[in-house]
C-alpha cells in the first residue's frame, strides 16, 4: 500500500479524521478527498507526502484548518478547496508551496490566497468560484 500514487475517498460523509500514518503514503501523487462532509481535520503526516501534486479537499464542510505542515508540500501544483465553508484561516506555511500553480477556493480564502500570490507566490492562479448548490432554479 506505500507504494500508492493516486487515492480517493469520496462522499465519505462519516469519515471524521484520517489515519496519522498517511505520512507513509510517499509516492502518493494525487490525493482526493472529495465531498467527505464529516471531515474535521488533516493529519500533520501530510506534510510527508513529499511527491504529492494534487489535493481536492472540496466540499469537506467540517474542515476547519490546515494543518502548518501543509507548506511541506513541495511538489504540490493544484489545491481544490472549493466549499471548504468553515475553513477561515490559511497557515502561513502556504507562503512556502513554491511549484503550487492552481488554487480554486470560495471568495473568503481567496483574498488571503491573493494576498499570498502578491508576497510570495506571483505564478499562482487563484479561481474563486462560487458556491456549487445553488436553488436559484426554483425562481423560475
Amino acid at each position: 500500500m506505500t507504494s500508492l500514487q493516486k487515492w480517493s475517498i469520496t462522499n465519505c460523509h462519516l469519515v471524521e479524521k484520517l489515519p496519522d500514518d498517511l505520512g507513509k503514503l510517499i509516492y502518493l501523487r494525487m490525493l482526493r478527498l472529495l465531498a467527505c462532509l464529516g471531515l474535521k481535520e488533516l493529519p500533520a503526516s501530510i506534510g510527508k507526502l513529499g511527491k504529492l501534486e494534487y489535493l481536492d479537499i472540496s466540499l469537506c464542510e467540517c474542515l476547519k484548518e490546515l494543518p502548518e505542515e501543509i507548506g511541506q508540500l513541495k511538489k504540490l501544483e493544484e489545491l481544490d478547496m472549493r466549499e471548504c465553508s468553515r475553513l477561515r484561516k490559511l497557515p502561513e506555511s502556504v507562503g512556502g508551496l513554491k511549484s503550487l500553480k492552481h488554487v480554486l477556493c470560495n471568495e473568503q480564502i481567496g483574498q488571503q490566497w491573493m494576498h499570498i500570490k502578491s508576497s510570495s507566490l506571483m505564478e499562482l492562479r487563484v479561481e474563486v468560484v462560487e458556491a456549487h448548490f445553488s436553488l436559484d432554479w426554483l425562481d423560475g
